[in-house]
């Protein structure tokens, strides 16, 4: 193949295109770093003792037929939700927080179940809370 100075716009827009499409494919490619790991799934699988070691003692502990029941809480403090600036607190709405249900069967976190107080709240905050030190 000859190059020539007439083919010269249409052998640029052509290598350019070459160059450009695997980079646009790479794009709509998904990688484990597009979907972050959550504390919460990250823990499936752990023992009890890395449950604790990252998460804190429990609220309630409770075995039934090898399974095994660890029970967190966190909610928003009195203050919370209060407007800055005025000379005292006055706190607005209903208090939030989160209840997260540790399952284990033979020493091995199976599920984890997060309850929001009140139900309609929307924020995951709290949960996140329970969980922040323990992740990848």
């Amino acid at each position: 193949m000859r190059f020539s100075c007439r083919g010269g716009p249409r052998w640029f827009l052509i290598m350019m295109l070459v160059c450009l499409a695997p980079t646009a494919i790479s794009a709509c490619v998904e990688t484990p770093a597009s979907h972050p790991v959550s504390a919460q799934q990250y823990l499936i699988g752990h023992s009890e003792s890395e449950v604790l070691a990252c998460a804190g003692p429990s609220r309630t502990a409770s075995s039934h037929d090898g399974v095994r029941i660890l029970t967190y809480h966190r909610e928003s403090g009195p203050l919370e939700g209060s407007f800055p600036g005025s000379k005292g607190s006055r706190p607005e709405g209903a208090r939030h927080g989160c209840t997260a249900i540790v399952t284990l069967q033979d020493d091995r976190v199976t599920e984890i179940r997060l309850r929001m107080t009140p139900a309609s709240a929307d924020s995951h905050a709290h949960c996140e809370e329970i969980f922040q030190r323990c992740g990848p």
